[in-house]
């Protein structure tokens, strides 16, 4: 009777080790370079768990900026930004399983995903401001919900959309008559290259 219960810790454990490496997991290491409607960016996901990365991404937004002014007399202002940016957003690649279920890709992390990105973007570093208008610096946390296919070999697509907390940091001394706390709305379609 006991090696009966021996043998069966054994096999039982030696089928949940074989079903174990079955299952489909993140890329170890994953980085490129993506376009979007207005942004660029270079990216780099690390794994942290089967599931889960840890994305770091530096790149530059395209914004524009409005001045209205009340007296018709003076007309109003338009500016266009170019801001560098960095963000660190950990993604739950939630759907790999499923997908290999139905017999879908998933090489270089094609699934759906669920994140936090938190960005800040810097007022000491606008690559481009046509204006004479202040750019604040922000700090942003937005969960998000996405979906990203790779296709050919190197490349990939990425939808994702998101609303958070936007905070902008500035002082009081600094003439800005802006909030400190935001909402902020996070969409982003994007077409990229993994190296």
């Amino acid at each position: 009777m006991k090696n009966f219960i021996v043998l069966s810790f054994v096999l039982i454990s030696f089928i949940a080790k074989a079903q174990e490496s079955e299952k489909v997991s993140v890329e170890k290491s994953l980085y490129g370079a993506q376009l979007g409607l207005l942004s660029t960016s270079f990216y780099y996901e690390a794994q942290l768990k089967r599931k889960i990365t840890l994305r770091t991404e530096i790149g530059l937004v395209l914004g524009f900026a409005t001045r209205d002014y009340e007296d018709p007399a003076i007309e109003d202002e338009t500016a266009t930004l170019i801001v560098p940016y960095v963000t660190l957003e950990p993604r739950w690649y939630y759907g790999l399983d499923r997908r290999k279920r139905l017999g879908k890709k998933t090489y270089n992390n094609s699934s759906n995903y669920v994140s936090l990105a938190t960005s800040y973007m810097s007022n000491k570093t606008p690559i481009m401001n046509n204006g004479d208008f202040d750019v604040v610096s922000a700090i942003t946390v937005v969960p998000k919900y996405g979906i990203r296919r790779a296709f050919a070999k190197h490349f990939n697509y990425e939808f994702s959309a998101g609303a958070g907390y936007q905070y902008n940091v500035f002082s009081e001394t600094s003439g800005c008559d802006c909030d400190h706390n935001n909402t902020t709305v996070d969409i982003q379609a994007r077409i990229g290259y993994d190296f």
